[in-house]
């Protein structure tokens, strides 16, 4: 129990004799004092328009080095530009109209649910009251923690620094983690369920495995209740978990639309700084779209801890372990670019082309 000395030494909710909120308040470079980020455009909209309008510029950078071709960016490309067109089962263009259908599907609903009246961002709200608020749980935390000596000397020389950070920056970058892991768990638990369900793999998800040498702007090819499902329902659910400001959510919405594009981009290379963050990159999620790696690999879009927690990671090492010599029949088809049920197993169809390709070969 606590004594008399402790206890009136303990703090209140509401009140604390420590100077934790300075004035005048430093703002981070990144607070921008206006109504909007653009002059003339609602956050709410650019929230929306950001994702589309970074996918086609990430997209249009990758696709102009594998129009070049320069030999430096053609040391890290994992297939031979041949293979775009021999193994893919659907055309460019086919690809750039779905993905168009996607985005505007998803315009129509973000604009939706992403309203003007969203009370958590304020552009001029009173940031010394909400300071004062994290400071009195940081000033509660460390009595809890340090007890009242150490507290009371920590506070006094670092408090309003602590409420400061904890504030600009400690509670945001917590926000932007638990979106990215609700985000992963969404995706990785609904993506998995494409695959062992036979129905939603031949009729949903099938449609993104028509590529089989994925390429950057087909990042977001998918069967529009796809797209529906693991993009639009997984940002919704990623922001609100995370209690995420619209600004935020425009940051968010925008890297994780960038980490898609360049995971699909067909190129592994050492100095990309999102394929240097996560090990979850261009070369993890291609293993996915082979024949050898169509069962594994399912996380997305940031880390491999669903496939690690599951049993379903395929490293390169081990994808090479696993595969059979050239002399297996499975080399061919994988270059005539045959589908799967989603299980490693061939479709009936492909099972007959098997059988032709065997004839062929004893012939």
């Amino acid at each position: 129990m606590f004594n008399s000395t402790v206890l009136s030494a303990w703090p209140t909710w509401s009140s604390h004799p420590y100077d934790m909120v300075r004035q005048p308040i430093q703002y981070p470079f990144y607070h921008i004092a206006k109504d909007s980020l653009v002059p003339g455009l609602p956050d709410n909209v650019l929230a929306v328009l950001g994702p589309f309008l970074i996918y086609w510029a990430v997209s249009g950078i990758f696709a102009l080095i594998d129009h070049v071709q320069m030999p430096f960016f053609e040391q890290y490309r994992i297939h031979e530009p041949e293979e775009v067109k021999s193994r893919n089962r659907v055309t460019p263009g086919q690809v750039f109209r779905m993905v168009l259908l996607q985005q505007a599907v998803q315009t129509v609903l973000g604009l939706w649910w992403l309203d003007e009246s969203d009370p958590a961002e304020q552009t001029f709200r009173d940031h010394a009251a909400d300071m004062n608020g994290y400071a009195r749980v940081i000033v509660r935390a460390a009595f809890v923690l340090l007890g009242p000596k150490t507290a009371t000397r920590f506070l006094t020389t670092y408090g309003a620094e602590l409420t400061s950070w904890a504030y600009w920056w400690g509670v945001p970058m917590l926000q932007f983690f638990c979106a990215a892991v609700v985000m992963d768990a969404w995706q990785y638990m609904l993506h998995r369920s494409f695959h062992q369900n036979k129905f939603l793999y031949k009729h949903v998800h099938s449609v993104h495995h028509r590529l089989y040498v994925p390429y950057a702007y087909g990042a977001l090819y998918n069967h529009p209740l796809e797209g529906f499902l693991l993009d639009t329902i997984g940002a919704v659910l990623s922001e609100s978990a995370a209690r995420m400001s619209t600004r935020q959510a425009v940051l968010f919405f925008c890297i994780s639309t960038a980490k898609t594009v360049d995971d699909h981009c067909g190129l592994k290379l050492p100095f990309d700084p999102l394929q240097r963050l996560f090990n979850n990159n261009s070369d993890y999620h291609d293993i996915h779209h082979q024949f050898f790696g169509i069962s594994s690999n399912f996380a997305q879009p940031f880390f491999i801890s669903w496939d690690v927690i599951c049993g379903t990671r395929l490293t390169r090492e081990a994808a090479a372990a696993r595969r059979k010599p050239r002399t297996d029949l499975r080399d061919p088809l994988i270059k005539a670019g045959l589908e799967t049920n989603g299980h490693g197993n061939l479709t009936e169809q492909a099972s007959k082309e098997q059988a032709q390709l065997k004839q062929a070969k004893e012939e």
